[in-house]
């Protein structure tokens, strides 16, 4: 993995709490390579200039993280099915055509998935929230064949619409929507808000001992919503975890290195983060 430098970063507000800098660095570090990793918090007005900016400095590419997941995918002149789908996209490179995006959130999740033996075919999901990291969710759980997807979410309008784009994407998995506050019943939950990393609290719902739990944010300590879950007895993922795989993914995107020369460092990108930053 040795070579020129690999520029990237990261486009958001509030960017305070990223952990992205740290994580790329570590990555760097055990691949013998030098990554430079920068966050950019901009207004939303400066943005798309900021964007041009990344490119003339020789960015390889740059992460898309709330408020601008769904602005930035409609830049894009090349999407992924999932980007396309969730309408969001969080990996974004500088291709020959312009902006190519890839919504690496939720082929994370299907990574995940994958990893700890989680079938979600057939199984019921409440994903709380309707942005872009719900999108991310639903996509992975509706291309993994869940019976059905509820979004509980206090903007209706997007959740409804999140569920209608996604439901013609998956017509094997039922997708709909309900209230915020309304009782969920699942197998699956999933934190998609920023409840537990920029605001305090979490979702409204109750784990059982055979739920598994998705926490797409993250902080030190751990979230409320994934310490309630573990008290239960669930499976929980935190979003930590969630944000190396989706680093791996979004590294290859830029680069083009073979995904496992990336993956082979991940278990010890993850450890040394949770070590580094007392996650």
């Amino acid at each position: 993995m040795k070579g020129k430098v690999i520029k990237a970063g990261l486009f958001g507000s509030p960017l305070d709490k990223s952990l992205s800098p740290e994580l790329f660095g570590i990555f760097g570090r055990l691949a013998g390579t030098a990554i430079s990793y920068e966050l950019r918090d901009v207004p939303r007005s400066h943005l798309r200039g900021a964007i041009d900016g990344a490119r003339l400095n020789g960015w390889a590419g740059f992460n898309v993280t709330l408020p601008y997941k769904q602005e930035v995918c409609a830049l894009l002149s090349q999407a992924d099915p999932a980007a396309k789908a969730a309408g969001a996209v969080n990996a974004v490179r500088f291709g020959r055509t312009g902006l190519e995006g890839n919504n690496t959130d939720a082929h994370a999740l299907r990574e995940i998935f994958c990893e700890r033996g989680m079938d979600p075919a057939g199984r019921a999901a409440a994903v709380y929230g309707a942005g872009g990291a719900a999108g991310a969710a639903g996509w992975a759980l509706g291309r993994s064949r869940a019976s059905s997807v509820v979004f509980y979410a206090r903007n209706t309008q997007a959740a409804g619409a999140l569920a209608a784009r996604l439901g013609d994407c998956f017509p094997g998995t039922a997708f709909s929507t309900a209230p915020f506050e309304g009782p969920a019943a699942g197998d699956i939950f999933v934190n998609a808000t920023p409840l537990g990393m920029y605001t305090p609290g979490r979702p409204p719902c109750a784990p059982g001992a055979d739920s598994f739990c998705f926490d797409m944010a993250y902080a030190p300590g751990g979230t409320e919503f994934g310490a309630a879950a573990e008290k239960a007895g669930a499976t929980v993922v935190d979003g930590l975890e969630l944000l190396v795989w989706q680093a791996v993914l979004a590294l290859k995107f830029w680069s083009g290195l073979p995904t496992g020369d990336i993956v082979k460092f991940k278990q010890e990108a993850l450890a040394l983060l949770r070590s580094e930053k007392g996650f």
